[in-house]
């Protein structure tokens, strides 16, 4: 399993999950009565919902030492490099685009390609977007989309249920897109890298 990354841009979705039962859930608010497991699978439904297209997810991976083909295949949820760190007893490399005369980037192949020089024992740290954020609680969301998530998952779960008013849920679905939308226009500018 891939070790995340924090910083003050990105929340986790276990965080997410919790902060949404304390604000959503319990007596005298929206869903009075919601199980952990019901608020975890819609969390993660609303997450396959956006996404690639709106909600990034940040990934770190470690790897010990470079394999000796100098080839490293990409995670299958792999989209984009955010960073690349070697370091070795030799040297110590970040990479934050393709070029580097220690390793490049095949995209086509889906793999980092090493130089086989003498570099020493060779470690790396790779960051990279995802999307497959559905599949770790530990995946870093962008903050600019937890209210956006938040609104889908509110109605996700309203929905699945009998006894809800109709005019409710069209307001729900109302403020859902709208945040949506909201959320995509923020993160199309926004350069994780940095």
């Amino acid at each position: 399993m891939a070790d995340t990354t924090f910083t003050n841009a990105f929340i986790s979705l276990n965080d997410i999950i919790n902060n949404f039962i304390i604000s959503y859930t319990g007596p005298g608010k929206l869903i009075p009565d919601s199980k952990r497991t019901e608020v975890v699978f819609h969390a993660r439904r609303c997450l396959q919902e956006f996404s690639y297209e709106t909600l990034k997810s940040q990934f770190t991976f470690s790897l010990s030492e470079i394999p000796a083909n100098a080839e490293l295949e990409v995670p299958t949820d792999f989209v984009t490099v955010i960073s690349l760190v070697v370091e070795s007893d030799v040297y110590t490399q970040v990479e934050t685009n393709p070029g580097g005369n220690e390793y490049i980037y095949d995209y086509d192949a889906r793999k980092i390609l090493f130089s086989s020089g003498d570099v020493g024992n060779p470690s790396l740290v790779l960051t990279y977007l995802s999307n497959a954020l559905t599949t770790d609680e530990n995946a870093a969301i962008p903050k600019l989309a937890e209210e956006a998530l938040y609104a889908c998952m509110v109605y996700a779960i309203l929905a699945n249920r009998t006894n809800t008013d109709p005019n409710l849920l069209q307001r729900l679905l109302i403020e859902k897109i709208d945040k949506l939308e909201k959320s995509k226009s923020r993160l199309v500018f926004t350069n994780f890298s940095e």
